[in-house]
């Protein structure tokens, strides 16, 4: 089990990523999610630790479930956003999950999106 209430800890503590990652045992990366989530939703240590795990993680967006089809999102709209000035993906990501979306990891999100673009460019260009 990924001890997020540690990292929020450590993280108001105001530890870097790679000490908290190596200290709980986790990838960087989990860190940066964990964090990333918790500043979005406001929730720091206090409110978390007396909440349950599944109350927090619900909260965290991290709550075990059915993946969200790439069917079901709309990448040509997502595409379109990016190209705006001050658009990125973790800011896409996020609201929808405040939106609840897509239950994606911001990896998983990333990568979808990065396959459809590419996917969409390939099949537009022609070959002579």
């Amino acid at each position: 089990m990924v001890k997020f209430r540690e990292i929020i800890r450590l993280h108001e503590l105001g530890r870097n990523q790679s000490d908290i990652a190596r200290s709980c045992g986790v990838a960087r990366a989990t860190v940066q999610d964990y964090t990333r989530r918790a500043s979005a939703k406001g929730l720091n240590y206090e409110q978390l630790e007396v909440m349950s795990d599944s109350e927090a993680q619900a909260l965290l967006g991290k709550q075990q479930g059915a993946s969200t089809p790439a069917t079901t999102i709309a990448f040509k709209d997502i595409h379109q956003e990016l190209s705006q000035k001050g658009v990125t993906l973790a800011l896409l990501w996020q609201e929808g999950l405040d939106r609840q979306a897509w239950t994606l990891s911001y990896g998983q999100f990333c990568r979808r999106v990065r396959s459809t673009k590419a996917a969409t460019s390939c099949s537009s260009t022609t070959v002579v």
